[in-house]
C-alpha cells in the first residue's frame, strides 16, 4: 500500500514539474521578440552616429584644404609682386646690320631689316664681259665670259639677247655666252643680270673669204638679211629689163617667193638665185599683155618669221 501511494506521489510531481515547463517555454517566446527590436534600435543608433562623424570630418577637411590654397595664393602674390621682371632685354654691344642667335630677340624689333638689309649686301652690283668689241667671221665661234660683283655676290643669273641676226647665241651659261657668226654684219650683244645690270659688246661679223656664191650651204647660212636684200635686188632688176617702171609706193602681191621653200636642201647663193629668177619669168608673161612700157612694178622684201622671209612682186597698168 505504501508502495502504491509513493508511485503516485512520484508522478503527481512528474507533472507537475512539465507543466511549469510548458509555461516557462511560452514566456521566453514572447520576450525574445522584444529584446531583438531593443538591439535593432540599438544599431541603427550606432550607424547615424557614425554617418554624423564621418561627415562631419569630412567639412572640417574641407575647410582646412580651403584655407591653405587661400593661404598658398596670397603667398604667391606677395612673392610675385616682390620679385624683379625676368622681361628679356636687347642685348648690348651688336653691331646693327649683324644676325645672330644673340641679337634675335623681340625686344629689338626689325630683325626682318636686318635680313633683308644682309641679304642685299650680297646682291649683285654690276657685272662685265671678257670682250668688249668682236671681230668674228660667218661660221667662227667665240666664248665672252661673264663676271659678276662682288666677288661673293650671290644669284649670279643672266640673260643675253642679241640686236641682229648676224650671229646666233649657239650655247649660254650664267658664266658664260657663246656667238657664232652667221652672216656678214654689225651688232650688239647685251647681257642683263637677274637684278637688271647690264653689260653689253659690239659684234662685227665678217664674210668668210673662203665662201663663195658657189658654196653650198645650210638653208640657215644662206637665207640671211643680206642675201634676201641681194635676191631682190637681182628680181627687180629682171622686171625692169622688160621694160616696166619702178614705181616703189607700189604695194600688192603678184608673185611671191618664200625662202622657207626647200629649206633642208644645202645650196649656193647662185642655186637659189637661179630659181628665184626662173620663177619670176615665168610668171611675168602671163601678167603682161600687150607692151610691158605701158606697166608699173614694185619688187620688195618682208619678214615671214622664223628666219624666213617673202620676196614680192607687184605690177600694175601705168595707165
Amino acid at each position: 500500500m505504501k508502495r502504491h501511494s509513493l508511485a503516485i506521489a512520484l508522478i503527481a510531481v512528474l507533472c507537475a514539474l512539465c507543466v511549469m515547463g510548458c509555461s516557462s517555454s511560452k514566456e521566453s517566446s514572447q520576450e525574445q521578440p522584444d529584446t531583438q527590436s531593443t538591439t535593432q534600435e540599438t544599431l541603427n543608433t550606432s550607424a547615424k552616429t557614425e554617418v554624423s562623424t564621418t561627415a562631419t570630418s569630412a567639412t572640417k577637411a574641407t575647410q582646412k584644404t580651403t584655407k591653405n590654397k587661400t593661404s598658398k595664393n596670397q603667398s604667391s602674390r606677395k612673392q610675385s609682386a616682390t620679385q624683379p621682371s625676368t622681361s628679356p632685354t636687347a642685348p648690348k654691344n651688336i653691331p646693327p646690320n649683324s644676325i645672330s642667335g644673340a641679337n634675335i630677340n623681340p625686344a629689338m624689333g626689325s630683325i626682318a631689316n636686318r635680313v633683308s638689309n644682309d641679304i642685299a649686301s650680297m646682291e649683285v652690283t654690276s657685272i662685265s664681259l671678257s670682250e668688249k668689241n668682236i671681230d668674228l667671221s660667218v661660221g667662227d665661234k667665240i666664248e665672252i665670259d661673264v663676271t659678276y660683283y662682288p666677288e661673293g655676290a650671290l644669284y649670279k643669273l643672266c640673260t643675253a639677247k642679241l640686236s641682229t641676226k648676224c650671229a646666233e647665241i649657239s650655247s649660254k651659261t650664267n658664266k658664260s655666252v657663246t656667238l657664232r657668226g652667221v652672216t656678214a654684219g654689225t651688232g650688239v650683244l647685251v647681257v642683263t643680270s637677274q637684278n637688271g645690270h647690264k653689260a653689253s659688246c659690239n659684234i662685227t661679223v665678217k664674210q668668210n673669204e673662203s665662201i663663195t656664191d658657189d658654196t653650198k650651204l645650210s638653208h640657215k647660212e644662206l637665207c640671211t638679211v643680206e642675201n634676201v636684200n641681194r635676191w631682190t635686188a637681182e628680181i627687180s632688176a629682171e622686171c625692169a629689163a622688160t621694160g616696166m617702171t619702178k614705181k616703189d609706193s607700189l604695194k600688192g602681191v603678184d608673185i611671191a617667193i618664200d625662202t622657207s621653200d626647200n629649206a633642208d636642201k644645202k645650196k649656193s647663193y647662185n642655186d637659189v638665185k637661179s630659181e628665184y629668177l626662173s620663177t619670176v619669168r615665168s610668171q611675168l608673161d602671163a601678167l603682161i599683155d600687150g607692151d610691158a612700157k605701158d606697166y608699173v612694178y614694185n619688187c620688195y622684201s618682208e619678214p615671214k618669221g622664223g628666219g624666213e622671209y617673202y620676196i614680192n612682186v607687184v605690177i600694175s597698168n601705168a595707165n
